[in-house]
């Protein structure tokens, strides 16, 4: 733990850090709040979901794009008017459904909100990198980013669900805005530990970078593709777990076996930031991923009791958050300094997307052939995400920057 302690010294460091932890804490919110306000207000299930996966979605395509930009012209400068920009189209979306607006209106806001959504994560991970050279370092410093992460999406739901279901449908979404503004400010205030733009391509960077989006670059598209079968196992079990306990008459004990899923691998994370690894980076992630492959089979060899399933998830979140903290920690090693913030923006909201797609697959799955079927179907994404891995490894680690990281 002390590695912990060390990395948050860092001056200015804590002080950006839990800024971006209370600006992150929306992204925990949106999705889910606006289903919860649509629903509440008398809206269709049909046009939720349209809302929600509007607003994953569209951070797949914008996001990436602004996060480059903040990488050439500075955080500060992108993020206050990408921040004016949510905040607009978010309060929109909640007056717009509170007048009953129509559906294509309210589909449009989503895609305008969560495409300025800012991606806070990817900011953080990128001061961190600029902040700290050494490697040992900077992979704490991921996994206290990949913490934060894990909570947002623990503590996020449970905030805008209470707010939805005891205040009012549209208060979860209030909250959320308000939070983003507070946060956001916050953490461009921390001005001392804001990474140099890079107008122009470094000193040795020249023959990687010159402009190119980050994602062209082959080691990033490698850890993408994967992100992007990581992601899909996370939307098909989530609601392979709600089917399943539904089919054992149990139907709330989805949420604390998930929610034991998620602890594994908070624990998991919490240890594997705190050992000074000497494998490098490149295996680690070759072994995490293939340990989260196994994790998929052995959920999926677990539906023959609830008790079974949830001991299996527990021992299968254990390879979530290292897998995690490994690829993003891989990511200066891959693509040139000039662009940092949107390849860790890639990989932020590839997982999204890789949700998204995992739980409206894994709906398909299970009215057709029951929760055996969506897991079956995790267990072959997380085979794709493996092969991924072994087919792009040597792009991995370019010999130009290879270290222990």
């Amino acid at each position: 733990m002390l590695s912990y302690v060390r990395v948050l010294a860092v001056p200015g460091a804590a002080a950006f850090c839990g800024a971006g932890a209370l600006a992150r804490l929306p992204q925990g919110m949106i999705g889910l709040g606006s289903v919860l306000m649509l629903s509440g207000l008398g809206r269709s299930y049909t046009l939720a979901g349209l809302v929600a996966g509007a607003i994953a979605m569209s951070q797949s395509v914008v996001a990436p794009q602004i996060s480059r930009l903040a990488d050439h012209r500075g955080q500060a400068r992108v993020l206050v008017p990408q921040l004016a920009v949510h905040v607009a189209a978010l309060g929109a979306l909640v007056a717009a459904t509170e007048a009953s607006g129509p559906g294509p209106l309210l589909v449009a806001l989503a895609v305008a909100a969560g495409g300025s959504l800012p991606q806070i994560g990817a900011f953080a991970r990128a001061r961190w990198t600029a902040l700290l050279p050494d490697a040992p370092s900077l992979r704490t410093a991921l996994a206290v980013e990949s913490l934060i992460d894990e909570a947002v999406f623990i503590v996020g739901p449970v905030v805008v669900t209470l707010l939805a279901t005891t205040v009012a449908p549209a208060a979860g979404l209030l909250a959320a805005i308000g939070l983003a503004v507070v946060g956001c400010l916050l953490f461009v205030a921390q001005r001392r530990t804001e990474p140099r733009p890079h107008l122009a391509p470094g000193p040795g960077d020249e023959a990687r970078a010159g402009g190119v989006a980050a994602v062209r670059h082959r080691g990033l598209t490698v850890i993408v593709a994967v992100f992007l079968g990581i992601g899909a196992v996370f939307g098909l079990i989530e609601v392979s777990v709600v089917a399943l306990a539904r089919d054992h008459g149990q139907a709330g004990a989805a949420g604390p076996m998930l929610g034991l899923w998620a602890s594994g691998s908070l624990l998991a994370g919490i240890a594997y930031g705190a050992i000074a690894w000497t494998a490098p980076a490149p295996r680690r992630f070759l072994v995490t991923v293939g340990a989260f492959a196994l994790g998929t089979v052995l959920i999926a060899a677990g539906t023959s009791s609830l008790a079974v399933m949830t001991a299996a998830l527990f021992v299968a979140g254990l390879a979530n958050a290292p897998t995690l903290i490994t690829g993003n920690t891989l990511v200066p090693a891959v693509v040139p300094r000039n662009a940092l913030t949107e390849a860790y923006t890639w990989l932020s909201v590839t997982l999204f997307a890789g949700i998204a797609v995992g739980s409206a697959l894994a709906g398909a799955l299970v009215d057709r052939s029951g929760p055996v079927g969506a897991l079956l179907a995790a267990t072959a994404a997380a085979g794709c995400a493996v092969l991924a891995t072994v087919i792009g490894y040597p792009s991995l680690a370019p010999p130009r920057t290879r270290s222990r990281v």
